[in-house]
């Protein structure tokens, strides 16, 4: 029997035994590739730069095939024809994921945990016609690491549904939505901004203080007085500056106080730390609307009505502050521990914050 070079590596063997070889190592290969997410040559990409992909919150967009969103409650929407549509995303910090919801044609939120790769979001496919996509980041960690879309071959994206107003919401845990069983989409800040049909962010932080320079809750020292201007939250310490003249909101609506009062931070300290948080505010969005929503349980209450006077004082016109004494009720149900609202504690607190918000702003 004649002997051939296996692969030109001067290994000679005979045939069957080079037959048995080559299936053993491609065997080998097989089993040792990552896996691939195969998807239908019918399909065509569309990337994160499509413009009619609309982004709400803070997106690091500096990668032209890779979009970033950041912080709980970061979204996008776009619309869409054809009967199916796939997510590509990367990883969060590999091998990990991130928890994301997504919802077709206003429907139900969905939810993918450690969602990575390719992701298909219309296992049936839908009726012909247009549709919408919106996605969500569900928690703090999550980052929505956005490659693009998978249409099928010939559909198209197509302009969302605009809204005129935008608004972002900054606090703590409160605002989050933490213990709620969907976080982000069923915290107050969400419920509201839905109820206003406004494009809205949650620029928010489980345990963070609005004072910087200490440590609340165990968090690295920085307080949402300077983490707000960052495009990143507390788990980046390098975070770059967010550009804030990129999205202008034209209302701000404000809920700090609750962790620096549980961390015994000086009442003057507060108050002189929110004065200059309003003025910074003020600066990067000069006709946005600013309201001080003062925390629930009464923490800091006064510091912060205190501090919305002395910029009052100064001349401002597009300040308001809003009490929330009375809102929710521990014996009804409201909250999951003596600090943190239920489900539907923040159903009620998106109640009564919308009504006040459409008084106090015109909306």
């Amino acid at each position: 029997m004649n002997n051939r070079n296996f692969f030109n590596l001067g290994i000679s063997l005979p045939r069957t035994r080079l037959l048995w070889v080559f299936l053993l190592l491609a065997a080998t290969i097989f089993l040792a590739a990552p896996s691939i997410h195969h998807v239908n040559a019918d399909m065509a990409a569309v990337g994160p730069d499509d413009p009619h992909i609309h982004y709400v919150g803070r997106w690091d967009t500096s990668a032209p095939d890779t979009y970033r969103g950041y912080w709980a409650g970061t979204s996008f929407t776009t619309a869409f024809t054809g009967g199916s549509l796939r997510l590509r995303l990367g990883y969060a910090s590999p091998p990990a994921g991130s928890d994301l919801y997504a919802s077709v044609d206003d429907g139900p939120f969905h939810l993918y945990k450690n969602a990575s790769g390719i992701v298909n979001l219309t296992p049936e496919r839908l009726t012909p016609g247009e549709h919408t996509l919106t996605v969500v980041t569900r928690n703090i960690r999550d980052v929505a690491v956005f490659k693009g879309l998978l249409l099928d071959e010939g559909a198209q994206t197509i302009p969302p549904p605009q809204r005129e107003r935008s608004i972002e919401f900054v606090g703590d845990s409160i605002t989050v939505g933490y213990k709620t069983p969907n976080v982000s989409i069923e915290s107050y800040a969400w419920l509201t901004g839905e109820q206003l049909n406004a494009d809205h962010a949650q620029i928010a932080y489980t345990g963070i203080c609005l004072v910087d320079g200490v440590s609340c809750n165990g968090l690295p020292p920085a307080g949402m007085s300077e983490q707000y201007f960052k495009l990143q939250p507390l788990d980046y310490a390098d975070s770059p500056v967010w550009a804030a003249d990129r999205k202008t909101p034209d209302a701000v609506v404000i809920n700090l106080g609750t962790n620096d009062a549980r961390a015994d931070i000086d009442g003057g300290a507060f108050k002189d730390a929110y004065v200059s948080f309003l003025e910074r505010l003020r600066q990067a969005y000069p006709d946005a609307e600013l309201v001080v929503l003062q925390p629930l349980n009464g923490y800091m209450n006064a510091e912060s009505r205190e501090a919305a006077e002395i910029r009052l004082s100064a001349g401002e016109t597009k300040l308001h502050v809003i009490a929330t004494d009375g809102w929710l009720s521990e014996l009804d149900g409201d909250y999951t521990d003596t600090l943190h609202p239920s489900a539907q504690g923040n159903m009620k607190m998106a109640d009564r914050l919308t009504e006040e918000l459409r008084r106090t702003l015109g909306w």
